[in-house]
């Protein structure tokens, strides 16, 4: 029963928010940069079009793309217009298409595999709709002129550490969520001690050009479902773990700092956050998510009239 009423929750919670933010379909479109450095991807469903659009032109005040790479899992046809006409570069794989070769299918994995693929030519970051930009982003946008790789941090993640240590601290936890298991067989890792991990989030990560290698990928997943199992490797949450492996392990890369990268929780201070994930247990409580998301389409309106006043 109390599950159900959650959902219920949610669901008004929801609607309440898209309809409280529609005002993000009046703003300006972003232009994208031809000569910039980096492609923004995410992988969306038609439910998340106005959080998107939100975490897309929340990001995109401060810098500028070369162009989207979208992973459709579930657009309808016009939300690829309406997208099309807010962003003039941007490109829809769809979900079904990707090969993943190697690796599990469903869970993001097709994200992360497309992101692999334009790796090879661009800087590619990955966001995902539930995030707001309240700020300029000055890691990241050092990260963009530096060739470094970055990740969020998490709690109990903010730095990248040893196989063994990683391990360790999984098996202080008695969860049985694949990444708790994930992360303590890498004890048992073969080369460990090269390797370095960090239990962060792939919800907003990003990855210099030629950081994200597809055969790496493909070769972490085949170790993994040696290690876990199949049945167990296939669920939701072993791409994150092979986001954190990636970027840990990336020639340079950086954790982007908790106190200003946070995810929210009910009574958090956010006065020196700059970019805030809204996770989906804690999305909407407190109403904080909604009026940031209303404070950036304000942002955008107020930006469009001072620059046609000029």
């Amino acid at each position: 029963m109390f599950y159900k009423l959650r959902r219920v929750k949610d669901k008004i919670d929801r609607l309440v928010f898209d309809f409280r933010c529609k005002g993000v379909y009046k703003t300006p479109p972003v232009t994208c940069d031809p000569t910039s450095d980096f492609v923004l991807v995410s992988q969306l469903h038609h439910p998340d079009m106005t959080m998107f659009m939100l975490a897309a032109k929340s990001l995109l005040r401060y810098i500028r793309p070369k162009g989207l790479v979208l992973v459709d899992d579930g657009l309808t046809a016009t939300d690829r217009d309406v997208l099309k006409a807010h962003f003039d570069n941007v490109r829809f794989v769809p979900r079904f298409e990707i090969n993943a070769e190697y690796c599990p299918t469903g869970g993001t994995w097709e994200r992360l595999l497309t992101l692999s693929e334009i790796n090879s030519n661009s800087f590619v970051i990955q966001m995902d709709s539930d995030t707001l930009t309240l700020n300029e982003p000055t890691e990241v946008l050092k990260c963009l002129s530096s060739g470094s790789s970055f990740t969020l941090g998490t709690s109990s993640g903010r730095s990248f550490i040893e196989f063994d240590k990683a391990s360790e601290y999984a098996f202080s936890s008695q969860s049985a969520h694949i990444q708790n298991l994930a992360e303590r067989v890498l004890g048992i890792f073969p080369g460990k001690e090269k390797l370095k991990y960090v239990r962060g989030c792939s919800g907003f990560t990003g990855f210099a050009k030629g950081h994200l290698p597809k055969d790496r990928i493909q070769s972490f997943s085949k170790q993994m479902t040696s290690l876990v199992g199949e049945e167990r490797w296939k669920e939701w949450g072993t791409e994150q773990v092979s986001s954190n492996y990636m970027a840990a392990n990336a020639p340079v890369s950086i954790v982007l700092p908790v106190e200003r990268y946070p995810f929210w929780m009910l009574g958090m201070d956010l006065n020196h956050a700059v970019f805030v994930h809204f996770f989906g247990t804690y999305r909407f409580q407190g109403g904080e998510y909604l009026r940031r998301g209303m404070a950036v389409i304000d942002d955008l309106l107020r930006s469009e009239s001072e620059v046609k006043k000029e």
